[in-house]
């Protein structure tokens, strides 16, 4: 409550940006304190047995993670354990370091509780990135991934060969690798809409596998604006480059028939949507991944999660575990610790309700 009546306010008076960099920063020097991060994570972090999962390789002591997009050089690592989060990931990692879109490109929709996004993969690159996640790989306690990006300018035909650049210095280094190939701040976007371009992506990096023996766990991360034509080909996809999983969904591109409490005004800047705006198509893709692949692929659900009811939702259209950050940006450091504990409620009750439907049968 204090967050949300008394520094939250503040907070959106400021450019979204500066503020996002504020907590970047304050998240990183009290996560460096031992004895500040213990004291937190004891207050934050859930540990209940029912909120485990498991999927691939991967084991989660809880199933909210931090969306790629929050940490994108990996500045503040072992924050996110100590805010209660189950894993993490970070970027999207580009080959090359590069500055991004001119600001501002950064938007709170406070109406629709989202984002507008277009910082453009600003970041680091991925040299700096190895360096970083080499350093951090020992001290982590959740699991953490890293998102990985076309560099902006790379030409249409060598775009594949960026991402396998990026690949081959980040791979040993991270518990799983995301392939963004969904990113609406690319200026070559649309070759993402091109399944060619996938196939050939997910072809090089089972290469790179089977050649390295990796036993890494994959996923890929799409956006909610496919159609079910080309979605049924990226499931085949991935189901024959035995690929882990999808990560569903990137931010919203497409605002053709956008349902907002915005004013034009306030919609008028450019980039991707996050929030409760993405809710309900990013639920549609989930469960039409999920008829369609069965258990073959894990999902990762992104998208509107600000409550445990959200999180609910997500799991019950068919994702495994969830990933947010608008929800983190509107909830506060409590939003975590208060997601996984009513979730554990949820299931306590669907636990209750089957065990009392079993008896009166």
């Amino acid at each position: 409550m204090f967050y949300r009546w008394i520094i939250r306010p503040i907070f959106f008076k400021t450019d979204p940006e500066w503020i996002h960099n504020l907590a970047i920063k304050f998240l990183k020097y009290t996560s460096e304190n031992n004895f500040l991060r213990k004291i937190l994570k004891r207050i934050f972090f859930v540990n209940d047995p029912r909120l485990k999962v498991k999927i691939g390789n991967l084991e989660f002591e809880n199933p909210i993670g931090l969306a790629a997009g929050f940490d994108k050089n990996i500045e503040a690592p072992l924050a996110y354990s100590m805010m209660g989060f189950g894993f993490v990931e970070f970027g999207s990692v580009t080959f090359r370091g590069q500055p991004g879109n001119p600001k501002p490109r950064l938007w709170r929709l406070p109406k629709d509780k989202s984002l507008i996004v277009y910082y453009g993969l600003c970041n680091n690159g991925a040299a700096k990135a190895r360096r970083r996640l080499k350093d951090i790989k020992n001290k982590m306690d959740i699991p953490f991934g890293v998102s990985i990006a076309p560099t902006t300018d790379v030409p249409k035909e060598y775009m594949v060969s960026d991402y396998v650049n990026s690949f081959y210095e980040l791979y040993k280094y991270a518990d799983y690798i995301t392939l963004n190939v969904s990113c609406p701040n690319v200026a070559a976007c649309n070759i993402f809409e091109q399944i060619s371009f996938i196939k050939e992506l997910l072809e090089r990096v089972k290469l790179i596998r089977e050649k390295k023996e990796i036993k890494k766990d994959i996923f890929i991360k799409i956006g909610p604006d496919m159609g079910t034509e080309n979605l049924d080909k990226i499931i085949d996809m991935c189901l024959e480059y035995e690929i882990t999983g999808i990560i569903a969904t990137n931010l919203l591109k497409d605002r053709n028939d956008l349902e907002s409490n915005s004013g034009p005004d306030e919609l008028k800047h450019p980039g991707g949507l996050s929030g409760k705006i993405l809710e309900n198509k990013s639920n549609d893709t989930i469960s039409y991944i999920r008829k369609k692949a069965g258990t073959k692929l894990a999902i990762i659900g992104v998208g509107g999660i600000f409550t445990a009811e959200d999180a609910y939702k997500k799991i019950k259209s068919g994702a495994d575990v969830v990933q947010l950050v608008t929800g983190f940006v509107y909830g506060g450091p409590f939003v975590i610790r208060k997601i996984n504990k009513d979730f554990v409620k949820i299931k306590r009750l669907i636990y209750c309700c089957k065990k009392k439907d079993i008896n009166n049968n």
